[in-house]
């Protein structure tokens, strides 16, 4: 049995891996889904007050409190860069990371260092007071026609600006020996071809899957399975 931690996007939480997680418990493996502050049932905190270093530190306790090792981290979209920040701290607990279309940072970059002017204009256009941005259109999250589109977007919260504009600390970029890269490849985003090519030249084990860019939403049962091959085959 593989045991996953599975770490949400921007404006999501836990329960957009809920299918995920049930589809792997199936498959005889345990996964858990922690929510960061302001986000799903969090919401109630201030998460205008938070950035990247919090989630790093939150990421980090979630970790260390319910004594996991030997964890298979499974990081998607915004949160690559959160799992890259915390590294140096959770490498002795991880047997493998998966990147399901992460984020992977440049030390002394932020996220919008990363996507350049057109992504700080995007920011910039849904900024709201207090210091957050709404959440992105359905088409940007690939679940736009999909079954769970309504439920997927109800859920959705205001996210830091700072989560996106804090950069991650210098130094050399920390990744465990057995790393997977897993490209959707109905998303059009330009940034995000690039992020797997990148993953491809710092030697991730690449893997494709034919939907959006939140396959946890759109193809749950067929991410709970790759995930499931990655352990079964040693996370090599």
């Amino acid at each position: 049995m593989a045991t996953f931690v599975c770490v949400h996007g921007a404006f999501q939480g836990g329960w957009v891996f809920r299918n995920t997680a049930a589809a792997l418990f199936s498959l005889g493996h345990a996964a858990h889904a922690p929510t960061f502050s302001g986000c799903g049932h969090h919401r109630g905190a201030k998460a205008k007050d938070m950035g990247l270093a919090d989630y790093v530190r939150e990421l980090t306790a979630y970790l260390e409190l319910f004594d996991l090792g030997q964890v298979i981290l499974v990081a998607h979209s915004y949160s690559g860069i959160v799992c890259a920040a915390a590294m140096p701290g959770l490498l002795p607990r991880l047997a493998a990371f998966v990147s399901l279309e992460g984020i992977i940072p440049k030390p002394g970059a932020s996220f919008a260092d990363l996507g350049g002017e057109p992504f700080r204009a995007m920011l910039e256009a849904r900024r709201l007071d207090g210091g957050l941005v709404s959440p992105w259109p359905a088409a940007m999250f690939g679940v736009a026609g999909a079954p769970d589109e309504d439920w997927f977007m109800s859920r959705l919260a205001p996210f830091p600006m700072a989560a996106f504009t804090d950069a991650v600390p210098d130094g050399e970029l920390v990744l465990p020996a057995k790393r997977h890269y897993v490209r959707c490849l109905d998303n059009p985003n330009p940034m995000l071809a690039a992020m797997a090519e990148r993953a491809r030249g710092l030697g991730f084990a690449m893997h494709e899957l034919r939907t959006g860019h939140c396959p946890q939403i759109t193809v749950p049962v067929d991410v709970a399975r790759l995930l499931a091959a990655i352990a079964e085959n040693g996370a090599s």
